[in-house]
């Protein structure tokens, strides 16, 4: 039995991410992960002669488990999960199915990982490592100083359009996570790069389809995730900061220096664009100079 054999199964995914799409108001990226992995699941059934409408409990624990095995992480897991869940309970309020088979399936605990701690003088060699004298490192260097000084996270950076900046709007609104929107500063000094850059070298770029986002190739066309990722790797290699650094890396940095020089949590919450404090407050945990300071400052003892 193939997958093509099962385009009814198809079917019902595609009508599952549609109504998602409409009722959940998910973002586009979490849908398209919503979707592969229902299709991979359903792969994984097909190849064991399964059926997407007649799984059970102890089936889908089997698939959770071989992903384990080949690797997946505990928050690919926990999404799949989620997903599978979702998905299911749909097929039962559309009267598809009589019973939801993942209802009592538990998600894998996870232990919450400190990202990587940089510096201020690492992010400053960073910002600095860009040649600003061509249009690739023009641009280059705006988004890694929108990156550090927005606490942008990649996707929200590659999704802004020209005419979002203006010299008389010192602010972006962004569409983050959950479609939700936030207003984000930015200061004067990220502002005049970016002034600089459209003037200088993003007006005279020729966009492919009509491409009116803020950053693209100088042949015109989007720039992708990866290699924004690889962008930064470099310019880490080249100003010998010796970590493992992404663009996330710059969001934590934005978010644990702003501790460290004393803004107060629930400030950090609303620019990161964090739905729960909790979420947040994984950066107090890395914004020691802060705490110690303070402990110093109130403590007799300090």
């Amino acid at each position: 039995m193939s997958l093509l054999d099962n385009s009814k199964s198809l079917e019902y995914i595609d009508h599952y991410c549609n109504d998602a799409s409409y009722k959940k108001n998910l973002a586009k990226n979490t849908l398209e992960a919503y979707k592969s992995d229902l299709t991979v699941f359903l792969k994984w059934l097909v190849s064991r002669n399964h059926d997407l409408l007649h799984v059970d409990r102890i089936l889908i624990n089997n698939y959770l488990a071989s992903k384990l095995d080949n690797g997946s992480t505990v928050s690919t897991i926990q999404r799949t999960i989620t997903c599978i869940k979702s998905f299911y309970a749909f097929l039962q309020n559309k009267e598809i199915i009589k019973d939801n088979p993942a209802i009592l399936i538990e998600n894998p605990k996870k232990r919450r990982k400190l990202p990587t701690i940089i510096s201020e003088g690492e992010v400053e060699k960073l910002l600095n490592a860009p040649n600003q004298n061509n249009a690739n490192g023009m641009r280059d260097k705006c988004i890694l100083e929108l990156l550090y000084s927005a606490g942008l996270r990649i996707s929200e950076l590659l999704n802004i359009k020209v005419n979002q900046i203006s010299p008389e709007q010192p602010f972006l609104k962004i569409r983050g996570k959950g479609n939700k929107e936030r207003l984000v500063p930015i200061g004067s000094f990220a502002m005049n790069l970016l002034i600089t850059y459209i003037d200088t070298y993003r007006s005279k770029i020729k966009a492919n389809n009509n491409i009116d986002m803020l950053f693209i190739t100088e042949n015109g066309n989007l720039i992708t995730r990866q290699s924004c990722w690889e962008m930064i790797k470099k310019y880490a290699r080249e100003s010998m900061i010796n970590k493992n650094i992404s663009p996330h890396n710059l969001r934590h940095a934005f978010a644990t220096h702003l501790l460290n020089n004393g803004a107060d949590l629930r400030t950090v919450q609303m620019l990161l664009g964090h739905a729960s404090l909790s979420t947040t407050q994984i950066y107090t945990h890395i914004a020691k100079d802060r705490l110690v300071k303070f402990h110093q400052k109130y403590h007799p003892r300090g």
